[in-house]
């Protein structure tokens, strides 16, 4: 995956992963991240069924899966809340997931992905778009991250991440 899949969070076009960064970047304010205690479902809560937490381990060698609304654990086939990413299979969405993560946490910074063709085994026949937003608790370190997952048919939005 090169840096040039990944596009500013700013730049997405679900109308959801857009309400969603609009929302952190009002709780953050001049800081790298709001605390995740500060994103309430009073927030959220038209967002919560493609909503995901996910819990940074080690500064970013692994992750843990701390929240995912209905519609992402309908795409991934069941809740992962707990799991650390490392635990699950070796797959192109899990391998892509783990970059996109990364990267966020590396430069401290939202980052977006797609609408791109799904990589999940058995879920190419849906579009996904991803942001990843990052939250800090000492507002020097990532140490969790929010976004959303946005699905698609296949077809539906190609195309439209360039206009």
């Amino acid at each position: 995956m090169t840096h040039s899949e990944f596009k500013p969070a700013d730049k997405t076009v679900g109308e959801k992963s857009r309400a969603l960064f609009e929302i952190w970047q009002t709780l953050k304010g001049e800081r790298l991240a709001p605390r995740r205690e500060e994103v309430t479902l009073a927030h959220t809560r038209a967002l919560t069924s493609s909503l995901w937490f996910i819990d940074v381990v080690d500064g970013g060698k692994d992750y843990r899966f701390r929240l995912g609304g209905e519609e992402i654990v309908r795409f991934l086939g069941g809740r992962h809340t707990g799991q650390l990413l490392s635990e699950l299979p070796d797959n192109p969405f899990f391998v892509r997931m783990k970059k996109t993560l990364s990267h966020c946490v590396a430069h401290g910074k939202p980052v977006s992905l797609g609408p791109s063709a799904a990589t999940y085994p058995g879920k190419e026949h849906w579009e996904v778009e991803v942001v990843v937003l990052p939250l800090s608790e000492d507002g020097r370190t990532v140490s969790c991250l929010m976004g959303t997952l946005q699905l698609w048919p296949r077809g539906t939005m190609t195309g439209k991440s360039q206009q």
